[in-house]
């Protein structure tokens, strides 16, 4: 992403977002996606896809997204 460039979210996409952690906790969410991930990976390990390398870039920037939002909402009751 450049960073000359500033990207604003939807007030419909900031809503969904802060109901989607208020039902998903971050903590479990990022915990079930990793396991998920490496399941696959795991399965991946003699035949990976070709755009393996984008696959890990992507689930890795979107772990520490939600890494974040467990920081950001550490004072939500969790469910």
């Amino acid at each position: 992403m450049q960073k000359d460039i500033k990207y604003k979210l939807s007030k419909k996409l900031k809503k969904e977002l802060k109901i989607f952690l208020e039902d998903h906790p971050a903590k479990r969410v990022n915990r079930n996606l990793r396991e998920v991930f490496m399941t696959f990976v795991a399965h991946c390990l003699h035949v990976s896809p070709l755009n393996m390398k984008d696959i890990i870039w992507d689930m890795t920037c979107l772990m520490e997204l939600f890494d974040l939002a467990e920081d950001e909402t550490v004072d939500w009751p969790e469910q």
